[in-house]
């Protein structure tokens, strides 16, 4: 079994806890692998979105998948930033403030990104669980007045269409600019060190 790196928290009251580091991931530094979670995830998840949203009959078939997809998505999406913050403070302790400095657009990136994907998968939750709800209630209900009271108003069903496709592409913006600010400092520092040795 691969031993697991452990950093300590100090709370308020001077307890000291032991938690696992994420550090790296079977010898490997993890961020780096693990942002391809979030990075193939929330596409795919986006694009699902723009597939249903035309047919309603596409939406019904998808939407649990979809859903499923986006939830990878932004739960990568935090382990990625979790990840990227503990191998922020091993470049720190390493290479210095210096070093760490040089990462700080990356990690602020990293950290919008995160943000606007839990965004984008809180709207896709809503878009398939609240109409979902709401019709099954309809259903359930007998039939009348009570139906009518458990249905969807006409106004929800766009409204959170619209609200999903913003997310989705402001959700892709930010990755595509973390991912692109990461990949600009490693190829530099690949770069720098391959021009100079």
């Amino acid at each position: 079994m691969p031993a697991v790196n452990r950093s300590e928290l100090v709370s308020p009251g001077g307890l000291v806890r032991t938690v696992p580091s994420m550090d790296s991931l079977l010898g490997l530094p993890a961020h780096p692998l693990i942002v391809h979670i979030p990075v193939a995830m929330l596409p795919l998840a986006a694009l699902g979105v723009l597939v249903m949203l035309p047919r309603r009959s596409w939406y019904e078939r998808y939407r649990w998948a979809v859903l499923a997809v986006g939830a990878i998505g932004a739960f990568g999406a935090i382990l990625a930033t979790a990840s990227g913050e503990d191998l922020e403070h091993t470049i720190g302790r390493v290479e210095g403030r210096e070093a760490v400095r040089a990462i700080h657009e990356h990690a602020e990136a990293g950290e919008l990104a995160r943000t606007l994907a839990i965004v984008f998968f809180v709207a896709l939750a809503a878009w398939v669980v609240v109409p979902w709800f709401l019709d099954r209630r309809a259903k359930v209900s007998s039939v009348g007045a009570a139906a009518n009271a458990g249905s969807m108003p006409r106004w929800l069903r766009p409204v959170l269409m619209a609200v999903v496709a913003v997310t989705a592409v402001a959700s892709m913006i930010t990755i595509v600019n973390a991912g692109h600010s990461g990949a600009s400092e490693a190829w530099k520092d690949l770069e720098e060190s391959s021009v100079g040795g």
